[in-house]
């Protein structure tokens, strides 16, 4: 017996630590069900393969690197165009069901690395002066990664609809 439970417990040991490599940086954070709050009136979605240009208002407007809207449907990575970790920033993983988001999170706001639609999704970026959203979705079922910081330290919900 006590053969059996040295070699069990050395096994978990080791597949834990083959196993913990991968799990660093991916974000473990409650579910809601549903869908997330309105961006507002003012917030237009990004359905692009590049993440939005910020504007001199700060509102969300969609653009690519050369300006024009283009749709990113199934599999398309969105990368950020400076997708390098800031020397505060926190770079997590949210693994959700129509995708992969990767956001970069600091003190005081957050910033989208990439998003990663599954196969039939799309991504849509929203982003404020204090938040940021992006939804993985095929415009009837998907999967919304939103930060806020406009009350403190950077939150992040995910919510599946």
């Amino acid at each position: 017996m006590a053969v059996w439970t040295a070699t069990t417990l050395t096994g978990m040991a080791i597949s834990w630590a083959g196993v913990s490599g991968a799990m660093r940086g991916t974000a473990e954070v409650p579910v809601l069900q549903g869908r997330p709050p309105s961006p507002g009136p003012s917030a237009v979605p990004s359905q692009s393969s590049g993440t939005p240009s910020p504007s001199a208002s700060g509102s969300a407007s969609p653009s690519t690197r050369d300006g024009s809207p283009a749709a990113a449907p199934g599999g398309g990575r969105s990368p950020s165009p400076d997708a390098s970790r800031g020397p505060r920033e926190k770079v997590r993983t949210y693994t959700v069901k129509s995708g992969r988001v990767v956001l970069a999170l600091s003190d005081e706001a957050a910033r989208l690395v990439s998003a990663s639609p599954d196969d039939g999704f799309r991504a849509k970026v929203w982003r404020q002066e204090k938040w940021l959203r992006v939804d993985l979705t095929d415009d009837v079922h998907g999967s919304a990664v939103f930060a806020t910081w406009h009350d403190g330290a950077v939150r992040v919900q995910v919510y599946e609809y």
